[in-house]
């Protein structure tokens, strides 16, 4: 019997779906508002804060926003409503994960958590109507990944 759950290796990959099906379609219930939480919490004073201290209360959102998207189950139905990804530094599933990350470039390495550097076969197959994926991080996609990825039939729309 087949999975009823998409099965993800690499989750900045994970993460671009989840943005698709969670936050543009709202199909994967509430959406899941890290930062909110975070900007409520600290309103008086995140803008104000040391950078080690912001940090420092940026570990236990990091931490439960990865457990969160981890472990989230993604319906195998959904996969047919995913056509385009887009993988780029202000989705929202970035920010409430890390809510501060655009703010300490050099700590968090410009995001480099979120870089999706590669997506295996099985992972892609599960997505029969996906016809393109955007890259617009910091860092450009290993050749590799785009090789593989354009072997697959997936378009490549790279930002500059």
């Amino acid at each position: 019997m087949e999975n009823e759950y998409l099965e993800f290796e690499h989750l900045p990959f994970k993460l671009a779906v989840i943005e698709v099906l969670m936050y543009q379609y709202k199909l994967l219930g509430e959406p899941y508002n890290g930062a909110d939480e975070y900007f409520e919490r600290y309103k008086a004073d995140y803008v104000t804060v040391s950078d080690e201290e912001s940090i420092r209360r940026l570990g236990e959102y990091i931490e439960r926003g990865n457990k969160f998207f981890t472990e989230l189950k993604i319906p195998r139905s959904l996969a047919p409503k995913i056509r385009y990804l887009y993988s780029g530094e202000e989705l929202n599933v970035y920010g409430n994960i890390n809510p501060q990350y655009l703010d300490f470039d050099d700590y968090f390495d410009n995001g480099v958590a979120f870089d999706i550097t590669d997506i295996s076969e099985r992972e892609i197959r599960q997505f029969p109507n996906l016809e393109g994926i955007t890259f617009n991080m910091y860092h450009d996609p290993p050749a590799e990944l785009l090789k593989k990825l354009e072997s697959w039939g997936i378009e490549i729309n790279p930002q500059d």
